[in-house]
This record gives C-alpha cells, sequence and structure tokens, in this order.
C-alpha cells in the first residue's frame, strides 16, 4: 500500500506526476481517491502502467472514490481498461481542469490524496459488459436494426465519467424512455473504454475541451494523440497547435468532428484560425433548457445559413448536453435537461455505427425537439435526402420541379404543451413560410414544390417553429453547384456574418 498526496491551487502545476513501484503480481488495482467534494470537478485522474499504456483516465467529479483495474470490464471502473496488472513502474497523475480552476477555485488550495494497494472492493461503476478497448474491440459493422429509416438519438452527453450526474446504465435508462436509438457519450477530455449491454447503438466519442471552445469527435476509440498536451497546456498560447492537431488527426483518421454551442456564454467558439473548407459539422442546437441557450442557438443557425451562402458546405447537428439527473432543472427551466433533447434525427441504411459516421458524413440529419420529422426530395425522378448534392447538367432542367415531402408528429411527451408547429422553406437565406395540412391530432404533412434559378451555388432547407415555444426542427439543406468563398478562417466569418 502507498499513498500520494498532490497539492493543487490557481497557480500551481496543472500536471503533477508521481509514480509506484509494482515488485509482484496483482490480481486487481485498488486506488482510493481523497479529495474535499467541492472541489472533486476540478481534477482528472490520469494512471499508466509500466508498459506506458492508459488504465484509468476520468474526472474525478461525482463518480466513486475507489477506482479499480481488474480483469475484464465487470471488475474495472469506467474509464479503466481492464486486463493484467504487470509489474514495474506505474504513473499517477492529477490533472487541474483549467477551465474549472479558474472558474471555482479562487486563492483556495487542496490536497489530493491517492492511496494504492491490491485491496479487493466491489466495483460499483464498471466499464460493462462491452470492452471497446483492452480484451475486445469496438465493432463498428454490428447490426443493430435493418430498417432503412429515421433513427433518433443524441451526439453530446455527459455521465459520470467526467461531469456528469448518471451512470452508464442510468443514461441508457433515460434514452430508452427518450425512445432513443443511438447515443453518443462524449465526456470532457476522456473516452468510455467500453458499456453496459443495451439495446441503444452507442458509438464511442470524446468532448476535446479547451479555453478556446469545445467540440466533439465521433467513432474514436483510441484516446487521440494530444490530448493529455492539451490537459497539460490547456490556457497557453501553444493550445491552439494542439488543437490544430488533434483536428488534423481526427480527419486523417476519417473520425468525424464537431464544434460545439459556438456562440454559447463563456464556451463559445475562440480557436479564430479554423480553416472554413475543413469544418464539416457544427452543433446548431445545445440543451435548449439551458438559459443562455436560446440566443446561442439562434446564432448558431444564422451562422451556418451564412456559411451556406459563402459556398461552405457545413451540416448542423443536435446535443442535448446532458448533465443533470432527470428531478434537476437549470435555474427558469420548466423542464429537465435530458438526454434526446434536442434529437438528431440520422436516415440510415440498416442501423450499424459506421452507417452512422456515413450518413452523418452526407448530412443526413434533421435536429429536432418536442417532434418528429421526415423529410424527402425528388428531383427528375430520383429521392434525396437532406444533405445531398442535387446534380443539374443545363438551365433548360430549371423548369423540373423539385419536391419536397415533410411530415410532422407531435411527441407524445411534451410536458402538457400545446404545440402548433409552423413550416418554413429556406432558399439560399430567403425564410417563406409553408402551409402544413393537420392529418390528425398530432401529425402535420406539406408537398412542396420549388425550382432551382441558376446553374451556379444554390441551397435549400426547411426549420420548424412554433410561436409559443421556439425551435422545433432544423433540416439541413439540399443543394446544388458550387461556390468559392474569399473567406478563409472561422474568425474571418464571424466577422463578416457580424457586419464589423
Amino acid at each position: 500500500m502507498e499513498t500520494l498526496t498532490y497539492h493543487i491551487q490557481k497557480d500551481g502545476s496543472i500536471w503533477q506526476e508521481k509514480t509506484v513501484e509494482v515488485n509482484s503480481h496483482m490480481e486487481n488495482m485498488n486506488i482510493k481517491i481523497n479529495i474535499p467534494k467541492e472541489y472533486a470537478l476540478l481534477c482528472y485522474i490520469i494512471v499508466k502502467d509500466s508498459n506506458g499504456r492508459f488504465r484509468m483516465c476520468r474526472q474525478i467529479g461525482y463518480g466513486p472514490r475507489t477506482l479499480i483495474i481488474g480483469r475484464d470490464g465487470m471488475h474495472t471502473t469506467a474509464g479503466g481498461t481492464a486486463g493484467e496488472i504487470p509489474t514495474g513502474r506505474w504513473k499517477f497523475i492529477i490533472c487541474a481542469f483549467r477551465e474549472y480552476v479558474m472558474q471555482r477555485l479562487g486563492e483556495n488550495s487542496f490536497d489530493v490524496k491517492l492511496t494504492v494497494s491490491d485491496d479487493i472492493s466491489s466495483v460499483k461503476e464498471p466499464v460493462g459488459e462491452q470492452c471497446w478497448i483492452g480484451n475486445e474491440e469496438f465493432d463498428f459493422d454490428r447490426n443493430y436494426n435493418r430498417d432503412s429509416r429515421w433513427y433518433k438519438g443524441d451526439f453530446h452527453t455527459h455521465t459520470r465519467l467526467s461531469d456528469g450526474k448518471e451512470t452508464t446504465r442510468n443514461a441508457m435508462k433515460k434514452a430508452e424512455k427518450m425512445g432513443m436509438d443511438f447515443y453518443v457519450p462524449t465526456e470532457h477530455n476522456v473516452l468510455h473504454t467500453g458499456w453496459p449491454d443495451t439495446k441503444i447503438m452507442v458509438l464511442p466519442g470524446v468532448e476535446i475541451t479547451t479555453s478556446l471552445g469545445h467540440f466533439n469527435i465521433f467513432g474514436c476509440v483510441g484516446t487521440p494523440g494530444r490530448l493529455t498536451h492539451i490537459l497539460k497546456h490547456d490556457g497557453e498560447e501553444r493550445v491552439s497547435q494542439e488543437v490544430e492537431y488533434t483536428i488534423r488527426e481526427a480527419d486523417e483518421k476519417e473520425w468525424l468532428w464537431s464544434i460545439n454551442h459556438p456562440f454559447l456564454h463563456i464556451w463559445k467558439w475562440t480557436y479564430d484560425n479554423l480553416k472554413l473548407k475543413n469544418l464539416r459539422f457544427m452543433e446548431i442546437i445545445n440543451d435548449p433548457t439551458y438559459e443562455y441557450a436560446k440566443l446561442a442557438n439562434e446564432n448558431a443557425i444564422s451562422f451556418i445559413d451564412f456559411l451556406w451562402q459563402q459556398g461552405f458546405r457545413v451540416f448542423g447537428l443536435g446535443g442535448s448536453d446532458s448533465h443533470n439527473l432527470i428531478d434537476e432543472r437549470y435555474e427558469g427551466a420548466d423542464e429537465p435537461s435530458v438526454p434526446g433533447d434536442p434529437a438528431t434525427l440520422v436516415y440510415m441504411d440498416g442501423m450499424t455505427p459506421s452507417n452512422l459516421l456515413k450518413a452523418v458524413s452526407k448530412g443526413h440529419v434533421i435536429v429536432t425537439r418536442y417532434i418528429t420529422m421526415e423529410t424527402y426530395f425528388i428531383y427528375e425522378n430520383n429521392e434525396y435526402l437532406p444533405g445531398d448534392r442535387i446534380e443539374i447538367s443545363s438551365e433548360s432542367e430549371f423548369e423540373n420541379n423539385l419536391v419536397a415531402s415533410v411530415t410532422i408528429k407531435i411527441n407524445e411527451e411534451t410536458y402538457g404543451k400545446d404545440i402548433v408547429p409552423e413550416l418554413f422553406l429556406i432558399e439560399n437565406g430567403i425564410k417563406k413560410e409553408i402551409g402544413l395540412e393537420k392529418r390528425d391530432e398530432r401529425t402535420y404533412m406539406a408537398d412542396v414544390i420549388t425550382n432551382w434559378h441558376t446553374m451556379e451555388w444554390e441551397w435549400k432547407r426547411f426549420e420548424v417553429t412554433s410561436k409559443d415555444y421556439g425551435f422545433l426542427g432544423y433540416v439541413n439543406p439540399v443543394f446544388h453547384g458550387r461556390k468559392k468563398s474569399k473567406l478563409k478562417t472561422f474568425g474571418e466569418a464571424v466577422k463578416v456574418w457580424k457586419g464589423e
């Protein structure tokens, strides 16, 4: 048994590393954490074995104070990599989460103590039956449903592995109640190494959280190579390089990445040197129950339309950013922040993790709140989905109609709200209301006929709102042609969008 002590203060070292020599065979490793409760969110614990392999990475937060590294996912605490405990020198790292230190610590300081032993303890929050890293590998081709249809999910969620308050198993219970088909856990700077068995399709992800903004990566099983550098150097000038390296790595490994809540309060995106040609996805609706979200989400939709006007294909996604327990409310909110609010609907030809990534990369996405929605386009007897490019070969084809079919269904669980949807067609930034036909108490439909007008760049999308409840739905555009913009970076685009 060995006890390690780390001292955390505002101007102290963010990254503190100590070692323990493991001299004999251990069945499991027991790590007890002693930290003042009020500061638990301020620290990450990272453990590397004698082979330099990550064996535990998590935010201390609301999780258990005894962490176990054991033989399999049911005998290892969430955030750990199961398997043999090799002898040799292990590293135990406490890293202060700079964002929270700046917000919450002030001039105070505190100690974190880790006691490392081979004690046998029950695992309160295990990795789960599925091991994505270690003894098994994540199966990107596992088929959860063979139907070709719209599937409902969430691309931005948190559990107790970072600063969320729900366990993974409880998160799945909530997701099932919300009627979700897929779920992407995106913890702050840490990855899940596995997951409990569930009928919901779970895709690994991570939220890269920096002082320059947050972005999600989808489909990454291994830890991004610069993630520990981001933790070490966040707040320093060099963190912009680390963000750029991580974006490049994601592109090289064909992970998808998306800017989160680009205009949200103190978490807005400020990495202005991001090249617009590399930006493909942006979260346009983030946790609508949060007080700062309404204006931030409106700005995100306005900005993504501006990017389309400039000729950039940037697809919108939704994310609940859910952290709380079901009975909690943000100040001023009359409903809980839960997974699936907003919902991101993705059209897949059979639900597999690889199909999800492929469909999102094509922009086959609708973001909704209080409703489910289906949208299809017909042109020249061919069917298209949101996000698709429609080829037009000559000006004579402008006379041929583009037909869109829209179906809107009000969800049964709408907290007693009397929701009346209003549908709008947005063509190249011009908004036009479209009449809806009410089919029954919950279903509205519209068939929309429109034309193309130019051989050059043109795009069309749908939006659904309610006079009483605001945002209901965002449909990614269909488009044709190409347009070259003089704008090069995110910062340049924001200045022009703002009229500066």
